[in-house]
């Protein structure tokens, strides 16, 4: 568990994939330290709209990041050296990392996002693009949490509704909150194949829910 900057809302500050995390320029060597010991990845020092931010602002699986429409050419570019794909969306979405929930399968994305911004999403993440809510919530990257090996989701999911965004992502999952409660678990946990670090308030017993989530019991 971590905090960044006393914040125990981790999801705000990075985004994983199976081979590297982004974490904001500002965050904290013991937070670097536990992304790193815990997800088995590169952790690198971005920054996204100018801002620390990097997970509200940015939208990532293993072969690219979708970032805000306040980002900067500079700050993209930065990100294609890292090897990745990187594309800076147009719309009036600006929080991209909270309208958008990737795995290296299947995209979600609010459902009032435009065609252009889909469009951008699917070639520079290359997988497929659905419009769909969870749990009634169209911000479905705060919603949730997946990744190549399981999905977390937000407390109100039903039953036959994770069983339809298991079939999407291609990936068992289970639903969950962290941080003492809070079901927006994209917010509170941020995470890969191979681990994930939750926010710092976040109970045993929430814990062990995001372990069978992720797949990792």
């Amino acid at each position: 568990m971590a905090v960044v900057d006393g914040n125990p809302f981790v999801g705000l500050f990075a985004r994983a994939s199976d081979k590297l995390v982004l974490v904001s320029v500002s965050a904290p060597e013991k937070f670097v330290e536990k992304c790193k010991s815990t997800m088995k990845a590169e952790v690198r020092h971005v920054s996204v709209s100018s801002c620390n931010l990097v997970g509200i602002f940015a939208a990532m699986n293993s072969n690219g990041v979708v970032l805000s429409c306040t980002a900067y050419k500079a700050e993209a570019d930065a990100i294609k050296a890292l090897g990745l794909n990187a594309t800076i969306q147009h719309g009036r979405f600006t929080a991209v990392g909270s309208n958008v929930l990737a795995n290296d399968k299947a995209a979600l994305v609010n459902p009032l996002m435009p065609k252009a911004d889909i469009d951008a999403i699917r070639d520079t993440l290359g997988v497929e693009v659905m419009k769909r809510k969870i749990a009634g919530i169209a911000t479905v990257g705060c919603a949730g949490l997946v990744t190549n090996k399981g999905l977390l989701v937000h407390g109100g999911t039903a039953e036959e509704e994770l069983e339809e965004l298991e079939g999407i992502f291609g990936v068992k999952g289970a639903i969950g909150t962290a941080n003492m409660g809070v079901p927006f678990v994209g917010l509170c946990v941020v995470g890969n194949s191979q681990g994930y670090v939750a926010g710092e308030r976040t109970s045993g017993f929430e814990l062990s829910r995001i372990d069978e989530a992720l797949g990792f019991i």
